[in-house]
């Protein structure tokens, strides 16, 4: 089973999903295993004790128990594990902001850059900005680095702008996540990704019919690029679209739908398509096939989820329906972009799902598209089973960088990670990227060579709502969440829960990322150091009582 994030899709392709509710809040007595009415998100004052919320319906018990044990341990107060029995729940309370204190969510990068890990965060008023943070001297360091003439430049000011976060930790980082699974006897030429996925395209298999059957969960919406940013459907919607650039497997950005995009500024592009590229039922990829796509997704009355992603263009509203009037057709292969601000990275998200094209076809009813989407990527659904598979076959139309190597993928839709290692030890299942916390110390002895262990674009953080009683962006509330952060003894739990999978984390973005500095000034409150956690938490009660 493969988990939705709490923030964006990208970033969480087979991610642990999960969140922490640090409002002075009471605990649970539900039988059922979500919040008890008496603690219903919003917190209540209770003598410093804290509660840890997470969703019951992923592989989290555990590591819950182990942060909660080491708050408690160190500062001497008492933090107590809240489980919500859905992941939906939770997240619908975190969108509303009705979780009053601190909530924790995973990370993963849907295009390789830092920039992708601190823009939509941290940002004020930031499309993934939950914690509700807003810093001057991060946005401007943010805007610097957009406007960087080269990677270096960009690079060394998202250091700089991590320096901010670390003085303020609106988000407590814990861990980077590797990708790990693994696959059957019956398929080779098996790697993950920089995101942490397993490149289905270049799967080779035995079996007879040429299809990879692999591990999904069932997709929570409609099969839309624009409103997709969960993992069900996530990697079905990336295989059977492709979009201006792609990804690599190292996560160099290559050209796919585009012949070229050209800037002299990073704030206008000129996007020129390669001619013949066809959509699986034949119809030509053009211009409008972008714009048109774009526009949909942007538009605030269409509600999608991934609206955020168009931000930078002109036109952007997310107060009212406006044309994104800095796109522009020039013919049929050619068309511009306008942003607001120069963007250094820009064309680097253009390989995500928000920026993918659509077919003229999908506009007479999206919904019933979404059921039946027809895409321009290396795959075509040929079926979608609800709560039970999809197929994808091998699109002979397609001519981009991604060529697959197997005639097919069928994802099968677990509802539990113990289930699929279950049937990949069976070869039942070719290739998963999950395994199941009951085999996490033994699955590379067990799959030998065919285990997967690598690092990838993951991050998981706590995530502090700044406007929470005793948690703002004042010296009560930095003093508490670094008294937190340093409470947290990750080594240790990463040592002894999670068998080299995890690495502490040392920064707010990931190992794998150009520009990624294990050494960024402030990041030591991170480390485990009881005496100086104990020492903040008691200067914040000097300050205001808990």
């Amino acid at each position: 089973m493969s988990n939705p994030t709490i923030s964006r899709r990208h970033f969480g392709l087979g991610a642990a999903t999960f969140a922490v509710l640090l409002a002075g809040a009471c605990g649970s007595d539900s039988p059922d295993g979500g919040p008890s009415a008496a603690s219903d998100g919003q917190g209540a004052e209770s003598g410093g004790r804290l509660t840890f919320a997470y969703n019951s319906d992923g592989p989290h018990k555990d590591w819950v128990e182990a942060v909660c044990n080491s708050v408690s341990n160190t500062l001497g107060i008492s933090m107590e594990p809240l489980p919500y029995a859905q992941f939906s729940e939770l997240r619908q309370q975190i969108t509303d902001h009705t979780i009053v204190g601190a909530f924790r969510a995973g990370w993963q990068a849907g295009y390789p850059s830092m920039e992708d890990f601190l823009d939509g965060p941290f940002q004020t008023n930031g499309g993934a900005n939950d914690a509700q943070y807003s810093s001057t001297a991060f946005d401007d360091l943010m805007a610097q680095a957009a406007a960087a003439k080269d990677d270096a430049e960009s690079n060394a000011l998202y250091v700089k702008a991590q320096e901010q976060l670390f003085a303020d930790l609106p988000a407590i980082p814990l861990w980077y996540q590797n990708g790990f699974g693994g696959y059957s006897k019956n398929v080779s030429d098996v790697t993950f990704n920089w995101q942490a996925m397993p490149s289905y395209e270049f799967i080779t298999t035995t079996n007879s019919d040429g299809f990879v059957r692999a591990n999904n969960s069932e997709p929570q919406n409609p099969l839309l690029p624009a409103n997709t940013n969960e993992t069900g459907g996530g990697r079905i919607v990336d295989l059977i679209f492709a979009g201006l650039v792609a990804y690599e497997k190292d996560g160099t950005v290559t050209n796919e739908v585009a012949e070229s995009i050209e800037t002299s500024d990073n704030q206008t592009f000129t996007v020129k398509l390669k001619d013949g590229w066809t959509f699986s039922d034949g119809t030509p990829v053009t211009a409008d096939s972008f714009i048109k796509a774009w526009n949909y997704g942007a538009l605030m009355s269409n509600a999608q989820l991934s609206s955020y992603a168009y931000e930078l263009i002109e036109g952007y509203s997310a107060e009212e329906d406006s044309e994104l009037t800095g796109l522009a057709k020039v013919d049929d292969l050619t068309f511009t972009i306008k942003l607001t601000a120069p963007a250094h990275d820009f064309v680097k998200r253009l390989g995500t799902s928000a920026f993918y094209p659509l077919p003229e076809s999908a506009y007479a009813d999206m919904a019933a598209f979404g059921q039946k989407p027809i895409g321009n990527g290396p795959y075509t659904l040929t079926e979608w089973v609800h709560d039970s598979q999809a197929v994808l076959a091998k699109n002979p139309s397609y001519q981009g960088v991604r060529l697959p190597k197997n005639e097919g993928i069928t994802f099968i839709f677990y509802t539990s990670y113990d289930a699929a290692y279950n049937d990949l030890l069976s070869d039942a299942v070719d290739v998963i990227d999950a395994i199941p916390d009951s085999a996490l110390a033994s699955f590379q002895d067990e799959l030998g060579e065919r285990a997967v262990n690598e690092p990838g674009a993951l991050i998981q953080n706590f995530i502090v709502n700044v406007n929470a009683e005793h948690w703002k962006m004042d010296d009560e509330g930095r003093a508490r969440r670094a008294a937190l952060s340093r409470a947290i003894n990750r080594k240790q739990i990463c040592d002894t829960l999670f068998y080299d999978t995890r690495t502490p984390a040392s920064d707010f973005t990931s190992p794998t990322i150009p520009g990624w500095k294990d050494s960024v000034a402030g990041n030591e409150v991170l480390q485990f150091d009881e005496a100086e956690a104990k020492r903040l938490w008691d200067q914040a009660e000097a300050i205001s009582s808990y």
